[in-house]
């Protein structure tokens, strides 16, 4: 499902990261369009790469929102996908989430964290 001895927190900053390579990628691939408006069959090719390799990285980003999703509690769940869905800076996120200073953040953010891992390992474990 995710990537071999990655923590949960590498996933969640690779996730956060890979916001950015999207809009690459689609920026690329609305240059060949517009650069090639008859586009070989290398172009066409070329394309579908980029295609793929998108809905690749689209792929990830929802496994990780549905995995967070799953966490029972609600702030857990608003400062995971605020931080790393959604790139809500660090400075911002107490006056985003309701939350009454960063301390508070911080705390629920590890707390999620550790509940994300224990659902991984639940998730991971083949069903009896």
């Amino acid at each position: 499902m995710f990537e071999i001895n990655m923590t949960i927190n590498e996933r969640l900053r690779d996730i956060r990261d890979l916001k950015d390579a999207i809009s690459s990628l689609e920026n690329d691939k609305l240059e060949l369009e517009k650069t090639y408006p008859v586009q070989s069959r290398r172009i066409r090719k070329k394309k579908a790469r980029l295609l793929v390799a998108i809905r690749g990285i689209k792929v990830k980003r929802q496994r990780m929102t549905d995995l967070i999703n799953q966490l029972s509690d609600e702030n857990q769940r608003k400062i995971l996908t605020l931080q790393y869905i959604e790139e809500v800076k660090d400075k911002h996120l107490v006056e985003v989430s309701g939350l009454k200073d960063y301390r508070e953040v911080s705390s629920i953010r590890q707390k999620a964290i550790k509940n994300l891992e224990k659902l991984q390992k639940q998730l991971e474990q083949p069903q009896a």
